[in-house]
């Protein structure tokens, strides 16, 4: 006997493969490919789905197969931006749901709905933008940063791009 589905104690050999042309579990349908040319087209929904089963504090470790399927993937994805407060160097963002300066507008983003970003080329006009919303676009990894049982990020990005404005 094996253990149901998505319950604890499965493996990955008992989840269902991910194919994005249906939906997944239902609700989520990811257009494109994974690839430069045609990259997956995901909404913030997907990555939050890590919330429900990977929380280290409390002995969750499973990432979500949709989750692990984007990957090392190419994506696309919309958001808002904040650069870091001292730093003099557009190179390195945070790509998050909601807006969020860095200390007072906005919510602090959670380890699931942010992507630590590192672009290809440093943002023009060093990062000072009246615009902070966009489309970033690269290969995604899905690599849990865990310090003392608490995650403190979950997504990252090198040699990303982000197209400003709606």
């Amino acid at each position: 006997r094996g253990t149901p589905k998505g319950q604890p104690g499965s493996t990955d050999a008992d989840l269902p493969a991910f194919d994005s042309s249906k939906p997944v579990d239902g609700k989520y349908i990811v257009a494109g490919a994974g690839t430069a040319a045609e990259p997956f087209e995901i909404t913030w929904d997907l990555l939050l789905l890590a919330s429900q089963t990977y929380q280290p504090r409390y002995g969750k470790s499973d990432i979500p197969p949709q989750v692990k399927a984007i990957d090392g993937k190419h994506i696309k994805i919309a958001g808002y931006f904040a650069f870091p407060l001292a730093s003099t160097d557009a190179r390195e963002l945070l790509f998050m749901l909601n807006m969020w300066d860095g200390c007072c507008i906005g919510m602090p983003p959670s380890p699931y709905d942010a992507i630590e970003v590192r672009l290809s080329q440093p943002m023009p006009g060093g990062g000072k933008q009246w615009v902070n919303y966009g489309t970033l676009s690269g290969i995604i990894k899905v690599d849990p940063y865990v310090q003392e049982g608490w995650l403190l990020g979950m997504y990252l990005m090198e040699d990303g791009a982000v197209d400003v404005g709606m």
